[in-house]
């Protein structure tokens, strides 16, 4: 799942670095030009957005954190995508690897923290649901379908 880990950092640098995806396409190139041109209100709200879904993401671990029509397992995973969403985005606008980012590890001590039992689960929620989370929202995204293919 490793691979799958480093493919997700891999479309993120695409989106990056790639001519072919506009601002316009994807808010996402939007903000990490925004970082690279280090605009001072999109670094604080890149910030504040760490902080917010890791709030979340405590909350969702408490079970006390919901969304309409999602199971709490679903909201969990779906939190803690979002909250290494920003992580990665931010890193990624300051040319960080993926070593130094260190997703795994990162992911994995948010798991550690919770009891799943607490949210009325069995299965344990796995660093690879997380992956699998973020690239199956990504090959939502019409642009991205090349270089999803190719990787």
């Amino acid at each position: 799942m490793k691979n799958e880990s480093i493919k997700r950092f891999r479309i993120y640098e695409y989106i990056r670095d790639s001519n072919q995806i506009t601002s316009k396409m994807s808010n996402t190139k939007n903000i990490i030009l925004k970082l690279i041109n280090k605009d001072k209100n999109t670094v604080e709200f890149c910030y504040k957005k760490i902080k917010e879904e890791k709030e979340e993401v405590e909350q969702a671990i408490k079970g006390i954190h919901f969304h309409k029509n999602m199971t709490k397992r679903e909201i969990l995973v779906n939190e803690i995508s979002q909250y290494i969403y920003w992580i990665t985005i931010l890193a990624i606008s300051k040319k960080v690897t993926y070593e130094e980012l260190n997703i795994e590890e990162r992911i994995n001590m948010i798991l550690r923290q919770i009891d799943i039992s607490k949210l009325g689960e069995e299965k344990d929620i796995t660093f690879e649901e997380i992956i699998r989370h973020d690239l199956e929202e990504m090959k939502q995204k019409e642009y991205l379908k090349p270089i999803i293919n190719n990787l």
